[in-house]
């Protein structure tokens, strides 16, 4: 497996970073009140100062190329790389579960093309050869949380399509750390029930583009193995589900969001979901 290598080698996104941050952080200054001789104030017209927002991290798409072998795939992946002039070990701490977490899914990568290949020997050679794909989304970003919403697409050769599988990953700007499911929520608070019916709701009514994609009956069962492809957005607390388990494969992975209100009353006092998109509450 080549992935060091191919880390080393991939082009990164760095261009023009050190000028952004630089200027994202730039504060302008607000005129400053003015008074009558009385002391008393009086009513100025002073033109608006639009201040630039505080700094935020960076997300940068840091390419991966895969090769193999033994046995054989390759791949081509696009994971998110977390730039925070400042915060560097934050930084790094969050790179670091990214990279671990796409080292395991490698690794069961190939063991399930190794696998596949005791029960392939006869395919023909005009297949296409097994890749992995992975491609990801910003959910969230601010400087608090950064939040991501991952699709692995592999292919092992003789399937007839990629599947397409999500994940999530959400991290605790404060320490670099990511968040669990069960983290977001009180102890006790019963909140799985509650996302196995908000999301077989949501998933009824998913259509998008017209497209009837539900296919029934029923929804995800309260399992937190089942919402293990959870994301923090705007919004609220998205869940996202492989094409085809409960819609229609053409329509690819659904992603309910749940809102932020069917939730707040079960969530943890100093979890992300009793801040995001508070009233009066500053997100970044």
């Amino acid at each position: 497996m080549a992935l060091d290598a191919g880390r080393r080698t991939a082009p990164r996104v760095r261009m023009g970073r050190t000028a952004l941050v630089a200027a994202l952080a730039m504060l302008g200054a607000a005129a400053p009140g003015l008074a009558s001789a009385s002391g008393s104030p009086r009513s100025v017209h002073a033109p608006a100062v639009h201040l630039p927002p505080l700094p935020t991290p960076l997300v940068g798409s840091r390419p991966v190329a895969l090769h193999s072998t033994k046995p054989p795939y390759t791949g081509s992946l696009s994971v998110p790389e977390l730039v925070w002039p400042g915060h560097e070990a934050v930084a790094a701490r969050v790179d670091g579960v990214i990279d671990a977490w796409v080292a395991s899914e490698v690794r069961a990568f190939a063991g399930q093309v190794t696998q596949d290949l005791l029960h392939a020997k006869n395919l023909p050679a005009s297949l296409p050869a097994s890749q992995l794909t992975i491609s990801f989304h910003v959910a969230e970003l601010n400087a608090r949380v950064a939040s991501f919403r991952l699709v692995l697409e592999p292919y092992v050769r003789g399937e007839a399509s990629p599947a397409q599988i999500p994940a999530g990953l959400t991290f605790n700007l404060a320490t670099g750390a990511p968040y669990s499911l069960p983290s977001l929520f009180r102890a006790g608070t019963g909140y799985l029930p509650v996302l196995a019916r908000l999301a077989t709701k949501g998933l009824q009514g998913f259509h998008p583009a017209g497209a009837h994609c539900y296919v029934g009956p029923g929804g995800p069962s309260a399992s937190a193995k089942i919402f293990s492809a959870w994301s923090l957005a705007p919004g609220g607390l998205e869940l996202a589900f492989p094409a085809g388990q409960y819609t229609a494969a053409y329509c690819g992975p659904p992603v309910i969001t749940v809102p932020l209100g069917a939730l707040r009353a079960l969530a943890a006092p100093d979890s992300p979901l009793a801040r995001q998109g508070a009233p009066g509450v500053d997100r970044r």
